[in-house]
């Protein structure tokens, strides 16, 4: 199947997005040693940050109708996925680009993954135990501690989506693919 040219728009989203999230990930591991508590005020303004670039994300998604390519989730759609998955246990790597396939579905995991971070960092700034979050109420501990946890997870999915996206991107550019000029310097 063939894909669309990137255009400029979705570099600049992807971009902004690659930076944030990094940035978020990279500051969430000082956060998790717990002995820089400044960090965490830092962390919080760039998670606020990575959630507008998430909601930009999603608007651009939106507008250039792309949810299906990022989310095929009809039959048709993960015949595709599902397809390209097994060729690659056969040493046959999907097709990149704007298109339906494996390479979009994980975009959209992605996607939803970092989203899920947005939602509970921003749940877990507005429930801080200890009178500093909107909620004052004795319950906000344990909310707290299920948003932290939900948190801590869907990080484990990104940083494994990050190392994912990242190795069978530089894979696809040594067999010859040139996904990286493709995407950032190619201006169709």
């Amino acid at each position: 199947m063939e894909s669309r040219p990137w255009d400029n728009g979705t570099r600049i989203v992807h971009a902004a997005l690659a930076i944030t999230v990094l940035a978020e990930l990279a500051t969430g591991l000082v956060v998790a040693q717990a002995t820089r508590p400044h960090w965490l005020y830092i962390h919080s303004i760039l998670g606020m940050a990575t959630t507008l670039v998430i909601i930009i994300d999603w608007m651009w998604t939106w507008a250039r109708r792309d949810l299906p390519i990022l989310f095929p989730w009809n039959r048709a759609g993960m015949r595709i996925v599902g397809r390209e998955a097994f060729e690659v246990f056969q040493g046959k790597l999907p097709g990149t680009g704007d298109r339906t396939g494996l390479s979009s579905f994980v975009h959209g995991v992605g996607l939803l993954a970092v989203s899920g971070m947005a939602i509970t960092g921003i749940l877990m700034y507005m429930e801080i135990p200890g009178g500093y979050g909107l909620s004052l109420h004795s319950t906000a501990f344990a909310f707290f501690t299920v948003l932290a946890t939900t948190h801590l997870w869907l990080s484990y999915v990104v940083w494994a989506y990050l190392v994912g996206h990242v190795f069978f991107a530089l894979l696809q550019q040594v067999l010859g693919h040139n996904v990286l000029r493709h995407f950032y310097l190619d201006h169709h």
